[in-house]
């Protein structure tokens, strides 16, 4: 009984250990591929362009920004990969020379072709009052490009 129970434990403990080791490499991968995406991402946001910024979303691909205004919390939300560039086109009007950075805090596989990024969004880091902007995407990969699925930002005042 002993022996059994010596053996049963130490085969549980294997597989903890490989379950353990499984997780650990899908966490780097999930983050090795965050990192990548929101590092292009910033690359094309710095260049100021509407279309490459839209092209990184799905076509049915939702953004939604939150405000607040009036004392209340509203949403703006644009759907399709169109109204998404357009998005972009009105915040690029007037360009600037900017760098901005994306830091992943948490990134996850959903499964081998979906992954969630939570981050923060430096919008201008040669500027010491930058704003920092909050997010959350879901990306897919098709065709080989992780696409934005749905992207959340707030840009509601820690205030």
């Amino acid at each position: 009984m002993t022996r059994f129970l010596a053996t049963t434990l130490a085969a549980g403990s294997l597989l903890l250990a490989g379950s353990a080791a499984v997780a650990a490499d899908a966490h780097d991968q999930a983050r090795q591929i965050a990192e990548k995406v929101t590092a292009d991402g910033a690359a094309l946001f710095d260049a100021c362009d509407a279309h490459a910024m839209a092209a990184t979303y799905d076509e049915k691909a939702v953004l939604v920004v939150y405000q607040r205004k009036d004392g209340e919390v509203g949403r703006d939300v644009r759907l399709g990969r169109e109204k998404i560039e357009g998005f972009y086109a009105d915040l690029f009007k007037q360009p600037e020379t900017i760098k901005s950075k994306n830091t992943v805090d948490r990134a996850r596989l959903l499964a081998p072709d979906v992954l969630t990024i939570d981050g923060t969004f430096d919008t201008n880091t040669l500027k010491s009052d930058s704003i920092k902007v909050p997010f959350h995407q879901v990306r897919q990969k098709k065709d080989g490009e992780w696409l934005v699925l749905t992207m959340e930002i707030s840009l509601l005042s820690m205030e």
